[in-house]
């Protein structure tokens, strides 16, 4: 089973050259987000693509600790996919990457090539009115039998005030979280099937994970 302390002494070593506050994000997270339970789903999955990848910090753990040979990902930020490409290059040899720009509407049709897809804090962060029918997107751009695993914060803990702190000082906006029965109600009719359910608090941050199948 991988741990915590491996994954950050992991990430430690490695560099972003785009600014401090993206080197803290990539070596420190795993101290405040469960990576590691998530990359324990992994299991004999052999691609996996990343919504909303950043620097590349999960698709890295990804390529390190697990037997994944291929790795696609989106982000907004075109700096982040920079970051992301950096990270990966010396895995070129090991795993296939594709990381690419997102315009905030359009998935890529290639997801429907992976077993795994990652939503990894990034649902709170698409506008309201856009939640819903982001599931239902995703759920139109998977293959039958792929799993969609979403870690998100549990809108419904009192605890969600800290992590709007956090996204305050660091993505300089306000999350919308949902709570965990919302995502399982909202998965199930986009025509989902619910795998499993848990919830962790790490310190201040309450955390849960639904994972999904088609």
């Amino acid at each position: 089973m991988i741990q915590t302390n491996e994954l950050v002494s992991f990430l430690k070593l490695k560099t972003v050259h785009s600014g401090f506050l993206d080197q803290i994000k990539v070596s420190y997270r795993p101290l405040i987000c469960p990576f590691d339970e998530l990359l324990n789903e992994v299991k004999d999955a052999q691609s996996a693509f990343d919504i909303g990848c950043g620097s590349g910090q999960f698709a890295l753990l990804l390529a390190e600790f697990t037997s994944i040979k291929r790795i696609g990902g989106i982000e907004i930020d075109k700096r982040l996919i920079t970051n992301a490409r950096e990270l990966l290059q010396p895995y070129s040899g090991k795993v296939t990457t594709d990381f690419q720009p997102y315009d905030g509407s359009t998935l890529p049709d290639a997801m429907k090539e992976y077993d795994l897809i990652f939503l990894i804090d990034v649902l709170h962060h698409i506008p309201v009115a856009y939640q819903e029918s982001f599931i239902k997107k995703v759920y139109d751009h998977m293959r039958p039998g792929a799993r969609f695993i979403v870690k998100d914060i549990n809108g419904g803990s009192p605890f969600v005030l800290f992590n709007k702190m956090h996204d305050l000082i660091f993505a300089r906006e306000i999350g919308h979280e949902w709570s965990m029965k919302r995502l399982i109600d909202t998965a199930q009719q986009a025509g989902f099937k619910i795998l499993s359910t848990s919830k962790k608090q790490i310190y201040v941050y309450p955390h849960y994970t639904v994972i999904l199948t088609k």
